[in-house]
């Protein structure tokens, strides 16, 4: 089920076999369209854009699979999978319809929907999250093996695809599985700011601040062996010096997860791509409210308690109310 206040209208699908999507009008319950997959057994996911006829929807078992709708029209617009990945919540972001956010048990990815004329494309962008205690826990090369160069008789270091025979896309996603890290913290909430941020709840007590507008980082290299940084931001850009080789840099070349960039000289320099996270701590988390006019958040708790935040300082958040409910869970908050 979802709802849009401010295109009036509310979504909602079928328990059953090949289910439908239905869209009404609210309050008058006037039925405007329904949608149609293919193959598909159930949704578990939908959200309505605040912006424009948009309605994002996931599916469950064996599909897996985001969608992107411009209901109006009944056009499937994009889609993508995610095989074996359980989402728990889905939304839009209010101040760009190109943006979604879902989140998994243990997961959450920035949907960027990229458009040329009528063809529409859905990119991930993974949020790196901080462990159990909030912390940040330091990147591991999972497409290079450990490197051997104390004993050449092994010959060159390989990337572990090319070890497996992986050819194509496979072998710049291919990650082993027991490289996955399985203490992430768990995100239980979240909500968007007129700042195109993300505040999420967590399950261990923490609101997470997410950064999602999209950056530019471009990579240059001068005559003199200079490695030169560019970070864009909508028209305004920094430049920071990363590296200077004192010789010419003929290439540049980025790993393909773009966690290191090499050189083509005797260096190789590791850069660093991640979003910006602050955190606190307290009770479970269950629900979150935004104030748009202000930087304040609401935060419902497991145990009935509302916090309100003052997010002025977001590397410093600070509760200027509490109150207490019920013993109840506060499961939401508008």
């Amino acid at each position: 089920f979802a709802a849009s206040a401010s295109s009036q209208v509310v979504a909602f699908s079928d328990r059953q076999l090949n289910p439908l999507i239905h869209i009404y009008t609210f309050p008058e319950l006037r039925k405007l369209t329904e949608l149609k997959g293919s193959d598909v057994l159930d949704y578990t996911l939908l959200a309505l854009s605040f912006k424009g006829p948009y309605l994002a929807s996931y599916s469950s078992i064996p599909e897996f699979v985001l969608s992107v709708w411009n209901w109006q029209e009944n056009i499937l617009l994009c889609s993508e999978s995610q095989p074996g990945l359980t989402g728990t919540s889905l939304s839009f972001n209010p101040m760009n319809w190109q943006q979604l956010c879902f989140v998994a048990e243990s997961s959450v990815t920035i949907w960027c929907i990229e458009k040329s004329k009528d063809e529409h494309l859905l990119t991930r962008h993974p949020v790196e999250l901080p462990d159990e205690q909030g912390v940040m826990t330091a990147h591991e090369d999972l497409f290079f093996p450990t490197s051997r160069k104390d004993d050449p008789y092994y010959g060159p270091d390989l990337p572990i695809s090319a070890i497996a025979g992986l050819e194509g896309d496979e072998a710049e996603t291919f990650v082993v599985v027991t490289d996955f890290f399985p203490f992430y913290l768990h995100p239980t909430a979240h909500c968007w700011t007129a700042a195109s941020e993300i505040y999420m709840g967590c399950k261990e007590g923490f609101v997470l601040a997410i950064d999602a507008e999209p950056h530019v980082d471009l990579y240059f290299s001068a005559q003199e062996g200079i490695l030169i940084f560019y970070h864009i931001k909508d028209l305004q850009y920094e430049i920071k010096i990363c590296a200077d080789i004192s010789q010419p840099i003929s290439s540049l070349m980025f790993s393909p997860d773009y966690t290191s960039l090499l050189l083509v000289t005797d260096q190789v320099q590791h850069l660093r791509q991640q979003h910006y996270i602050m955190g606190c701590s307290w009770d479970s988390a269950t629900s979150m409210a935004c104030s748009p006019s202000s930087k304040s958040v609401a935060v419902g708790t497991q145990r009935g308690q509302i916090y309100f935040l003052d997010v002025t300082k977001a590397e410093a958040p600070r509760v200027v109310h509490r109150t207490f409910l019920s013993k109840l869970p506060v499961l939401s908050l508008q």
